[in-house]
């Protein structure tokens, strides 16, 4: 009994001890399952030069605090951004860059007037605050686009086709740095990018180049043809040109049909004497 006794009273110890160290060392398991997490960045693919890039940093810090958010542009920061200082934010001399301080903060930098030298990588780095400073950095690629303002130039070899012949186009896009992309379209189904060159120019704002491409098409169904070319840089800036084609019909039905002279439709003696001809090898 006296050992059953002391057995027992050794477990009630025991378990009393493993309730005291499990609520004691509670807040601290908690506070390991809880940290930074989900870190993304969002930067614009392309954006026009002189226009302003809003440059988005997202982050689930659950219930930690945060410590600071930090921008850079390659290897150099250039934003900074501390809750626990005054002012919270802090801008970094970096050339060409122009950060618009009223608008960014904990989850957003925004860059105005934006240059072709602010082409390149950005990097946002999110630390949580003591104990564990936890810390997260993710990267994206903005380009900065010189372009030139218009629609692309979309030239046919014929005003009309008809069915079997061979539809001859070109397309040459507005001058851009870099080069823009050109895809083909007739009645809306995609051709491709058809036979391209690139030709340089330079221009006092840099070198530019205009993309020209060419395509040759089998005309297999009758009726109107729609043609459309469409040029674009990274698939975010980018504009297209389109035009209607008609039927080349046969003529030969209404040249041979009386004309009402009231109409003021005149044959000239020249078209008379192909007319007498089509009859002559009909005949």
């Amino acid at each position: 009994m006296t050992k059953t006794t002391a057995c027992c009273g050794r477990l009630a110890i025991t378990t009393w001890w493993c309730w005291w160290c499990t609520v004691a060392l509670m807040p601290f398991v908690i506070g390991m399952a809880t940290c930074l997490k989900d870190v993304f960045i969002e930067v614009p693919i392309a954006i026009r030069e002189g226009n302003t890039a809003i440059l988005r940093c997202d982050y689930d810090l659950e219930q930690e605090a945060l410590y600071t958010v930090k921008w850079y542009k390659g290897r150099q920061e250039f934003f900074r951004y501390v809750p626990k200082e005054l002012p919270h934010t802090r801008v970094f001399p970096l050339a060409t860059i122009n950060v618009d301080v009223s608008e960014s903060g904990p989850n957003q930098v925004v860059l105005r007037q934006v240059t072709p030298e602010l082409d390149g990588k950005y990097r946002c780095e999110v630390s949580a605050d003591a104990p564990t400073f936890h810390t997260q950095i993710v990267a994206a690629w903005m380009h900065v686009v010189r372009t030139m303002d218009g629609k692309p130039e979309l030239y046919l070899e014929k005003p009309q086709y008809s069915l079997g012949e061979k539809l001859r186009a070109n397309c040459s896009s507005p001058p851009s740095n870099p080069p823009a992309n050109i895809t083909w379209f007739i009645n809306d189904k995609e051709l491709g990018n058809g036979r391209i060159i690139r030709i340089p120019s330079v221009r006092p704002s840099g070198q530019l180049f205009k993309t020209v491409s060419s395509i040759e098409y089998d005309v297999l169904i009758a009726g109107k043809l729609k043609v459309k070319c469409q040029s674009d840089i990274y698939h975010v800036i980018g504009s297209e040109t389109e035009v209607m084609l008609d039927e080349d019909k046969p003529r030969l039905a209404s040249i041979l049909q009386p004309h009402d002279h009231s109409a003021g439709l005149t044959l000239s003696p020249s078209f008379r004497i192909i007319v007498l001809i089509i009859f002559a090898v009909i005949r």
